[in-house]
């Protein structure tokens, strides 16, 4: 499968900063909007480690998060009435994409966000973006055995601090468990499973035939790995990361990311990044699930 990357184009005024030499104003009692409207400024979060979400190519950032942002900066062009919105990126992870939006260092943050409560930060999410669902790469002669069992005898490889760990660590109690962290966890991950140190790396689907395209290695019934199952253990809703107790700004997040026309954008990806059938058919499942409940 070739990936046709999408190019981030003019439309963004770009800084890559980092959290310490973050500039930070706090205008008491002042909204977001407010804020955006003074400065002119837009501060997004972005993993560029979560292909089709966020990722680099020589240096440019791609992937859905940019469209997400084009739409939200173009909304906000409308409203505030401004020609000119400039946009600062601070690069996400796993471990400060809450943070990050709680202590105000961005407005937002896009990534493969599940929608759940959180106890620990002041946050929210917006209106979903994107459906997926926890899936395996385990090779192929080990899936049923794997998947119908309760884990024993097998080592299964896991993202730290995500709703995956938490979830295949309850339904596989017998498993071994290796953890993987930072902004290389999941390329790692996949790594270990070739050499033969893991028996399976779970994740989000989406994200595991992103790092399997980017890893070039091929899955299905013709190759040695297989992603599974299919449909999915669970199907998940992805929103943005946003601040409690702003309802303004939720309100404006959520009606950006509703706009079906632009958010057509999006689907797009799947014609040209993840055309598989097992794709499509999690989508339409997770879908017909969602709307169920």
């Amino acid at each position: 499968m070739i990936i046709k990357h999408k190019i981030i184009k003019t439309f963004l005024t770009v800084s890559i900063c980092t959290l310490g030499l973050f500039p930070m104003v706090d205008v008491k009692g002042e909204t977001i909007l407010e804020e955006i409207n003074r400065t002119g400024l837009l501060k997004v979060g972005v993993r560029n480690d979560a292909i089709p979400f966020g990722y680099r190519v020589n240096g440019e950032l791609r992937g859905i998060c940019v469209d997400v942002i084009r739409i939200i900066r173009e909304e906000l062009r409308n409203k505030l009435d401004r020609d000119i919105i400039s946009i600062n990126l601070v690069v996400s992870s796993l471990d400060n994409r809450f943070s990050i939006v709680e202590n105000n260092v961005v407005h937002f943050e896009c990534g493969p966000n599940t929608i759940r409560k959180l106890e620990d930060y002041q946050v929210s999410f917006s209106e979903p973006f994107f459906l997926s669902g926890i899936k395996f790469i385990v090779a192929k002669d080990k899936q049923q055995n794997l998947i119908n069992s309760d884990g024993k005898d097998f080592t299964i490889g896991l993202l730290k601090n995500t709703t995956t760990e938490i979830f295949i660590k309850e339904k596989y109690p017998q498993a071994n468990f290796e953890l993987f962290q930072g902004l290389r966890g999941s390329e790692r991950g996949l790594q270990a499973l070739k050499q033969g140190r893991i028996d399976a790396f779970a994740d989000d689907g989406i994200l595991l035939l992103g790092q399997s395209i980017a890893q070039r290695l091929p899955l299905g019934e013709n190759h040695n790995f297989i992603l599974a199952p299919d449909p999915p253990f669970t199907c998940e809703k992805y929103g943005l990361i946003i601040p409690q107790n702003d309802p303004d700004w939720e309100n404006f997040v959520n009606n950006s990311v509703n706009l079906e026309q632009k958010m057509g954008i999006i689907n797009n990806w799947f014609k040209d990044f993840l055309p598989s059938i097992s794709t499509k058919n999690t989508i339409e499942k997770c879908q017909l699930n969602i709307s169920k409940k």
